[in-house]
This record gives C-alpha cells, sequence and structure tokens, in this order.
C-alpha cells in the first residue's frame, strides 16, 4: 500500500509567506491607486474653486465700477469734472467746434449711455464755454417703442468740463431706451442771445454695443 508523500516541514511556511506577499501587494497598489484619484479630485478642486473666484471678483469688480459712478441716487445724479492743465486741449477736442464768443456755452459734445442690467441711462457732455453760465439740459429718445422725455436740468457750467446726468428707470422705461434710434439733446443757455439756442442741439444716432449695455453719439 502506498503512502502519500508527506509534506516538507518548511513547505506551509513558505506558501503562506508567498500570499502574504502577495497580499500585501494588493493592498499597496489600491492604496496607492486610492491616493493619486484622490490627489486628482483635490487638484480638479482647487483649480475649480480658483476659477470661480477669479470669475466672482471680475464681476465684482465691474458691479463696483458701474454702481461706483451711479448708485448715489434712486433718481438722478449730476456729475462734473473740469479739464484744467494738460486735460484742456483734450477737452476742446472732444467738445466740437467752437459757437461765437457771446453765446457763453463755446461747444459740446454729447454721449448716451445705457446701462442695461442696472436699468440707468447716462447722459454726458463735454463742453467749453467763453465764460462759466448756467446751462439748461434736456433730452428724451424716439424709437420702435415709442418716445420718451427723460426730463430737464438747469447746471452752473465751468470754463470746461463734463457733466454726466445719471437717470434710473423702470423696466417699460429701459426698454424704451434699449430699442431707442436716436436720442435729442438740447442745451440752453438763458443769459445767450436768442439766434445761439439752435446751435447746441444735439442728434444722437450713431447706435453701438457696449459691454454694458449701449450707446449713442453724434455723427460726424
Amino acid at each position: 500500500m502506498r503512502r502519500k508523500p508527506a509534506l516538507t516541514s518548511h513547505g506551509v511556511p513558505a506558501t503562506r509567506v508567498a500570499w502574504w506577499a502577495s497580499f500585501a501587494a494588493t493592498l499597496a497598489l489600491v492604496a496607492i491607486l486610492g491616493l493619486a484619484k484622490s490627489a486628482q479630485a483635490q487638484t480638479a478642486a482647487a483649480v475649480g474653486a480658483a476659477q470661480t473666484s477669479l470669475a466672482s471678483a471680475s464681476a465684482l469688480d465691474e458691479e463696483l465700477d458701474i454702481d461706483g459712478e451711479a448708485e448715489a441716487s434712486e433718481g438722478e445724479e449730476v456729475e462734473f469734472e473740469e479739464c484744467e492743465g494738460d486735460d484742456a486741449e483734450e477737452c476742446e477736442d472732444e467738445a466740437g467746434p467752437e459757437a461765437p464768443a457771446e453765446c457763453l456755452l463755446s461747444n459740446a459734445q454729447a454721449t448716451v449711455f445705457a446701462i442695461a442690467n442696472h436699468d440707468k441711462v447716462r447722459l454726458q457732455v463735454q463742453y467749453t464755454t467763453s465764460s462759466p453760465t448756467a446751462v439748461a439740459v434736456s433730452y428724451g429718445l424716439h424709437g420702435s417703442k415709442g418716445s420718451l422725455y427723460l426730463g430737464e436740468d438747469k447746471k452752473q457750467f465751468a470754463r470746461q468740463g463734463a457733466l454726466r446726468l445719471t437717470t434710473s428707470l423702470t423696466e417699460a422705461q429701459m426698454a424704451k431706451v434699449m430699442a431707442a434710434k436716436a436720442f435729442t439733446v438740447q442745451l440752453r443757455v438763458p443769459a445767450a442771445p436768442h439766434y445761439c439756442q439752435s446751435l447746441f442741439d444735439r442728434q444722437l444716432d450713431v447706435r453701438e454695443a457696449t459691454p454694458t449695455g449701449l450707446t449713442w453719439q453724434q455723427s460726424e
């Protein structure tokens, strides 16, 4: 009767050692893969957070830039900027050709800005005068959604500078602004001779898109 071969005394321990070594290697591989995946996820999250932060900062900067110029009043805001020294020549160039000295208001260049996401419209008038004087400013629009009178105000103009008149509008009024074909701006100097009045009627019919809305300017 044949006997089964006996296992050597060192056979079992060697098998166990090989099995444990294989098991440990598998665990190590799983751990390495897990760490790599975790690191990749953390990197992607960090990149996404950074991009979101930059986008938020950019949007905030834009909001602050617009609000900083226009939020001082719920209805209407007026800003004046006087040009002196090195800026004087630039103001004269932007204001346009000169009127007779007796008209007091020498020249004026008007631009209208529509700030769509804030429901605001801004009239800017770059001007020079032969002598500081009071000027009545009024403007309105016409377009596919009808006409809209945007008001009148009387301001004291310096020798040269810029008037910025910002008005908050309702949603319906803003819809008319965005559909406007042209704006009419009138500047009247009470102290000037009557024949000067029509010299400062401005028709703004050059419409252009901007990052925040639209602008209307005078044609050349």
